[in-house]
């Protein structure tokens, strides 16, 4: 077992990096090496090891043992990558799925439903409460005729008028506008 510190690295109260990298770089890389297949990697997550090393030793005591803080990185570098890695394949399938998304929106039918859209919204509120309560139940909450008669306490031929009257009157606003009524 590696049983080396810090301080044994440590020339002047400085450590001397080249002397870790040359002792536990094999090391390292063989770790790094079962656990990552793609070459370059594989190269950044090992620089990035010694970095940390150098970055964080004015913080770490120098008896500390440095073999078990060394794969404490590695651990922590390879997991990161990972996420890294998982994270740009979000993004990559993202963009694939913008892209196709592009392809298929048209925005003249968009824009021409959106303006349909307002010329019901605008019947709706030239309706009385009772018209405009029929018309929300049935085309916006998807309630059946007999369910909307029910809770209104109307008979359901009069909700089959109201509605049919209503359609009659959204159809000719929209044809008013030029639009087709059935797109």
């Amino acid at each position: 077992m590696d049983d080396r510190t810090i301080g044994d690295f440590e020339d002047n109260n400085k450590l001397n990096i080249e002397n870790v990298i040359e002792y536990y770089n094999a090391y390292i890389y063989t770790i790094i090496k079962n656990s990552m297949s793609n070459k370059e990697d594989l190269e950044e997550v090992l620089s990035d090891v010694f970095i940390v090393l150098w970055n964080n030793y004015e913080k770490l005591d120098s008896n500390m043992r440095i073999k078990p803080y060394l794969i404490g990185i590695v651990k922590n570098l390879i997991k990161k990558k990972y996420r890294m890695s998982a994270i740009q394949k979000e993004l990559d399938n993202i963009e694939d799925y913008e892209n196709e998304i592009g392809d298929y929106i048209d925005i003249q039918s968009l824009a021409e439903k959106n303006e349909k859209s307002k010329i019901v919204q605008e019947v709706l509120q030239s309706m009385e409460e009772l018209q405009r309560q029929i018309f929300i139940m049935f085309y916006y909450k998807s309630k059946k005729i007999k369910e909307i008669s029910k809770e209104l306490k109307i008979s359901e031929s009069k909700t089959k008028i109201v509605l049919h009257r209503l359609r009659k009157t959204v159809k000719k606003k929209i044809k008013e506008r030029g639009y087709d009524y059935g797109k």
